[in-house]
């Protein structure tokens, strides 16, 4: 049988016993005490054997062995703490009692063994997975006992021993101070542990083979430096941070390997500055962004630790967390050692639009390009600039510019232009407006010859140009000149309140007050075309954004893209373009001061436009534009055709009753709860900021999302129903009652009322229904009669 001593020391005899795993569990646990698992030691009697033995047991035990022998050469003093005494321990097994108990020092046998064979208690177990805990149990019990150890080279342990071995909870100081205090396994430090280095520093985590290995945290207390996260055999390897000496605003969040910054991180180097991208040992290189103390800003391209590549460079950039589009000093193109090298645009500020695209060399614009001004004059040329300087060209090359227009020719003496002329060029319109006065070239030559006689115009070879084609301008120069003159004064008394309104709508969906100047986008613009009625007048916002369009002159990159840039002078021109289409004579005027498109400018002035501005009609302006994701529904817009028709836009969202394959989403889905709102934080693009706290999954890399959308079935909404919802924003589609045409192009201003309106419709509709079966139910219950009471 098996004994434990007062030693602790399990012993063999000559009978041998299987016990079951419950008394295996019950007894470990028994033996347990404050201090952690039991201490008990395992020694054996090697002249007996077992039935079975463990795998690598004598190995063990060799090892063992050879290590005793080894103690006395290393090993100063070994003094044995003596152990608190256990409770008794009752176990029944079966039918035969075992009585087991542990004392401090003195041996004795808790059982007495029986004088007869037949007296000795054997219970044989089926169980072979028993058996084999059983026996690793014997042969490898948790620690013995607790001693202090003092080593000749003046290191000490003081902790848990088994066989020999600093194994269990202890605590090592070695000879220079450094104390460690923690968990061992077979005379190394594996597991949890602290370790205290005599110059102030510390590593509390996981340790394995002696090495830090696992999750710990490092602090250097005099450096005021300290490192939190994975580490790999005693260097820092995984997600890490460290705090650097000074602050914690000076730290690194991010990926390491062998102790250098190797992956994505971030990199704040005070409260003002900082990088987040791509790092590769230690030297940021590949996709990042910088944020310098002087509040410039870079996106882009890395390498050897400066910018090279493609990249998005802003000069004083600022937080923008309002949905206005903020005027900025901005370079975006390419690097070579950080510096402008190669084509890039480079936008000068003032909030009018002044820019340059072209060639840099150096961090100056050197070569071809175009020059932009802030009131749309174009100036382009192979040999634009010279060393930031307006370049000199020569006879040849002058000539050799045949396709460049009178505003972008150089002459051999410097070009002299003024960058912030705020006058804009309005011939093209009155030149639209001479040309639609009538299709027909004799009705026009008629026109033209009363014009001249009304005006004393006397020309003597008008009989020589009646064939060409352009015959109505011909003669008309005067009349030009005083269109021209008249609109200018005309944009010049309305000066003040087209800058009101300009401000007004760039903040149309802000909720605080902004400290920069904003830049109107076209999906404002088109905010205040609706909020002045232009749809009940037969005009759509394709048509106008087609006519607008037309010139390339005003460099509309995209006829309906809504987050298109609109400056002050491109706002004025497209005013001018619908007061045209609205107002403007079909015939030349009369004497002067009668103009054909100054006094229709005026009219759309007093009667729409001032009228109207403020408004806010629709959803946009109401709040919806602020959190619903627009880049994910534009997105949605575009999947069913840029512009897209009323007709796409029924099929889309309301599928036929008797089409089973397609399926039904709910108008709420429960999984989507994440809330945000639409903002500009850094530069000129429009964001979605998830307003949820980040989870610890996310790694942060960006605080923005753009939600995958997907456009409801509203098969609560009848057909007629969304038709009168269109009907709102198109008058035109229907007259008395009757649709007359479904085919009306819809830009993404319309797109979304038009969506926003049919989901509060649907939305209403569910919730009646629900009531109404509600109040259904209750008159249901009420109406059935009350059983008769029994008897």
């Amino acid at each position: 049988m098996y004994y434990i001593d007062s030693q602790r020391t399990l012993t063999r005899r000559d009978s041998s016993v299987i016990v079951p795993k419950a008394f295996i569990k019950d007894d470990y646990e028994a033996m347990s005490t404050t201090r952690g698992p039991s201490t008990a030691r395992l020694a054996s009697d090697s002249r007996t054997s077992l039935g079975h033995r463990p795998r690598g047991s004598v190995r063990k035990e060799i090892i063992t062995i050879l290590f005793e022998s080894m103690l006395d050469s290393i090993v100063e003093s070994w003094e044995v703490i003596e152990q608190r005494k256990t409770e008794e321990i009752n176990i029944d097994i079966g039918k035969t009692p075992s009585d087991v108990t542990s004392t401090s020092k003195k041996k004795r046998p808790l059982a007495k063994p029986s004088k007869s064979k037949k007296s000795r208690s054997k219970i044989e177990l089926n169980d072979s997975n028993t058996q084999s805990d059983l026996m690793q149990m014997c042969w490898w019990a948790g620690p013995d006992e607790k001693a202090i150890i003092r080593f000749r080279n003046g290191n000490m342990y003081e902790g848990q021993i088994s066989m020999k071995c600093m194994h269990g909870e202890g605590r090592y100081q070695w000879a220079d101070g450094t104390i460690f205090l923690g968990q061992f396994v077979e005379n190394e430090i594996n597991g949890k542990g602290t370790i205290q280095w005599k110059d102030d520093t510390w590593y509390e985590g996981d340790f394995a083979g002696n090495l830090r290995h696992g999750k710990g945290l490092y602090v250097n207390s005099r450096e005021q430096r300290s490192y939190t996260g994975s580490w790999h055999y005693g260097t820092k390897h995984g997600e890490g941070v460290i705090c650097f000496s000074g602050s914690s605003k000076n730290s690194y969040d991010g990926h390491w390997i062998y102790n250098v910054r190797h992956g994505f991180g971030s990199r704040e180097y005070c409260q003002m500055s900082g990088y987040k991208g791509e790092w590769n040992h230690n030297i940021r290189e590949g996709k990042g962004l910088m944020i310098w103390p002087n509040h410039d800003f870079y996106r882009g391209e890395w390498k050897n630790g400066v910018m090279s590549g493609y990249g998005f460079y802003i000069w004083d950039a600022c937080y923008n967390n309002s949905m206005s589009l903020p005027s900025l000093i901005a370079y975006r193109g390419f690097w070579e050692k950080g510096a402008r090298n190669g084509h890039g645009i480079l936008n000068l500020g003032l909030g009018l639009g002044s820019h340059y695209k072209g060639e840099f060399k150096n961090n100056k614009k050197h070569g071809a390009g175009k020059l932009v001004t802030n009131n749309g004059l174009i100036l382009q040329n192979k040999h634009l600039f010279s060393d930031d300087n307006v370049g000199v060209m020569t006879r040849e090359q002058q000539e050799g510019e045949y396709a460049v227009d009178k505003y972008t020719q150089l002459q051999q003496e410097p070009f002299c232009f003024n960058l912030c002329d705020s006058s804009v060029d309005l011939t093209y319109h009155i030149e639209q407006v001479i040309k639609n006065i009538d299709k027909q070239q004799d009705i026009v030559i008629e026109i033209v010859n009363e014009f001249m006689e009304a005006n004393n115009i006397h020309i003597s070879h008008v009989a020589k140009y009646e064939t060409q084609k352009d015959l109505g301008l011909i003669g008309l120069g005067d009349l030009i000149d005083f269109e021209v003159s008249s609109l200018n004064k005309a944009l010049t008394c309305y000066e003040t309140n087209l800058k009101k309104i300009y401000y007004q709508y760039a903040t149309i969906c802000n909720k605080e007050e902004i400290h920069f100047t904003p830049i109107l986008i076209r999906l404002y613009f088109w905010q205040l075309y609706y909020d002045c009625n232009i749809h009940e007048k037969g005009l759509t916002l394709v048509e106008i954004d087609i006519a607008f369009h037309e010139n390339p002159k005003w460099l509309s990159r995209s006829p309906h893209n809504p987050f298109e840039k609109i400056y002050f002078w491109q706002f004025q021109h497209g005013l001018i373009t619908v007061a045209s289409k609205l107002y403007a004579k079909r015939q030349l005027p009369g004497k002067k001061p009668d103009t054909m498109l100054a006094s229709a400018f005026r009219v759309f002035m007093e009667n729409d436009v001032l009228p109207g501005v403020g408004r806010k009609k629709g959803k946009l302006a109401e709040g919806y534009g602020a959190f619903v994701p627009l880049k994910g529904l534009y997105g949605l817009y575009c999947s069913l055709e840029e512009p897209c028709t009323i007709r796409s836009f029924l099929c889309a969202v309301r599928y036929p009753p008797h089409d089973i394959e397609q399926i039904n989403p709910a108008l709420v889905d429960q999984d989507c709860h994440n809330l945000g709102r639409n903002a500009y934080i850094f530069g000129d693009e429009i964001t979605f900021i998830n307003d949820e706290p980040i989870s610890e999954e996310n790694d942060g890399e960006s605080l923005s999302f753009n939600p995958p959308l997907k456009l409801f079935n509203f098969s609560n909404l009848s057909i007629k129903t969304i038709i009168n919802i269109c009907h709102r924003i198109f008058p035109q589609i229907c007259v008395a009652d009757k649709i007359m045409d479904l085919n009306v192009e819809m830009t993404f201003f319309e797109f979304f009322e038009a969506f926003i309106a049919c989901v509060e419709e649907s939305i209403r509709v569910t919730d009646e229904d629900v009531r109404l079966q509600q109040k259904s139910a209750r008159s249901f219950t009420a109406d059935i009669p009350a059983l008769p009471k029994s008897k």
